[in-house]
């Protein structure tokens, strides 16, 4: 096989397995599926804060187990974990703890897969002699994970109007399928792996980039900042259902959300060397954010897809300048540290969700991530500069 055909190989293995651990027909529902079945607003954000918060103490450990062992095997292993939650579910009827318990497994199987992707993936181009495509294949990946949430989430929106519990089910077959063709990857050597580095000597290698690295410790930052749209997304099936969306409508809605947000990842790599995306993008996202809270209803529906499609950009574009600036061996470890701050974050302001909406309502949830995009707008103007400079590493 000549090395043209080992690395499309390569790419077609890796897009098929990133790809199917998220094609999962349980997304379009599990929120509704909580609100259905007894769970208040208030507890929804408890197991959403705690699915955060079981990432983030996963995360810089599987981080520097990807780095210190076989970042394809953790890719193997981790959809196998993951299918755990669901066929919990299946039989959690109500039950808060069970519906705990398989968010764990979620968040283990989750956390062995973030930086390990982006790790294998940039290490697997570097050795074909491709590292400055790296901003084009991320957008491709991250294309084909929101194709794969568009046909699994308009499928599972039908599958749901029949019978709930054969989406978590059904579930469980693309994540079979997702570790199958991770064990298909062949893993290439780690980029500048010389010398046998212990396992936590990886999280001190890790800690110490970050902080002697001004460039990507605002990287993080920024990266923290765009992040809010996950936390977001988590309320948006309780925001369908209080403008009373039809059941069978939320996989139509997840579809087109998935399909923008395809479009916005794939078209990332124009912007490549566009400093003024960072700015603006935010900024139009929160003036879209502002109409959807302030006057609930379906077709605002409409300008909340539209306000992930305008941001969608910005995650490939800051992951890729994340992987630009990391020096070290430890690759998969540093990448996790951004994730362990976002899902650090993410369980605060999960919970900060769940009492403004208690309070003020579920809209207010929408006005609250306005002001705040606009203040990370603000932000990234005032420190353009350290955008600019970020550029010269994806040259």
């Amino acid at each position: 096989m000549t090395k043209h055909h080992q690395y499309q190989s390569f790419l077609r293995n890796f897009y098929l397995s990133s790809s199917l651990y998220d094609f999962i027909f349980a997304y379009a529902i599990y929120n509704l599926l909580f609100s259905l079945k007894g769970l208040s607003v208030l507890q929804i954000s408890i197991l959403l804060a705690w699915w955060a918060f079981a990432a983030m103490v996963f995360e810089i450990p599987s981080g520097a187990l990807a780095d210190y062992w076989s970042r394809k095997k953790l890719l193997v292993i981790a959809p196998l974990i993951k299918l755990l939650c669901f066929f919990i579910w299946i039989f959690a009827s109500g039950n808060f703890y069970l519906y705990a318990l398989g968010f764990l497994f979620w968040s283990l199987g989750s956390s062995l897969v973030s930086g390990t992707q982006e790790a294998l993936l940039y290490d697997n181009l570097v050795a074909f002699n491709k590292k400055h495509q790296y901003e084009k294949v991320l957008g491709k990946k991250q294309f084909y994970f929101h194709l794969s949430l568009a046909i699994s989430t308009i499928t599972g929106g039908i599958i749901a109007h029949f019978n709930l519990d054969w989406t978590l089910l059904l579930s469980i077959i693309p994540l079979l399928l997702s570790s199958f063709f991770a064990f298909l990857i062949k893993e290439a050597p780690k980029v500048e792996s010389t010398e046998e580095i212990h396992y936590w000597q990886h999280i001190k290698l890790a800690l110490k980039e970050v902080k002697t690295n001004k460039v990507l410790l605002y990287l993080f930052i920024y990266s923290f900042g765009i992040s809010i749209f996950g936390d977001l997304e988590e309320f948006d099936q309780l925001y369908y259902q209080l403008v009373n969306l039809p059941i069978i409508a939320f996989g139509i809605v997840g579809f087109l959300w998935s399909v923008f947000n395809s479009i916005g990842a794939y078209l990332a790599y124009k912007f490549t060397y566009q400093t003024w995306v960072f700015s603006l993008f935010p900024l139009f996202g929160a003036a879209l954010l502002f109409l959807v809270g302030s006057f609930p209803s379906i077709p605002m529906i409409f300008l909340l897809i539209l306000s992930y499609f305008i941001t969608s950009p910005l995650r490939v574009l800051i992951n890729s300048r994340i992987q630009h600036q990391i020096k070290s061996l430890s690759r998969a470890t540093v990448t996790s540290i951004s994730a362990f701050v976002i899902e650090s974050s993410g369980i605060l302001i999960t919970l900060f969700f769940g009492f403004i909406s208690r309070i003020w309502g579920l809209p207010a949830i929408y006005l609250y991530t306005s002001f705040f995009l606009i203040l990370l707008s603000l932000w990234s103007l005032v420190n353009r500069q350290i955008f600019t400079n970020s550029i010269s590493k994806t040259d």
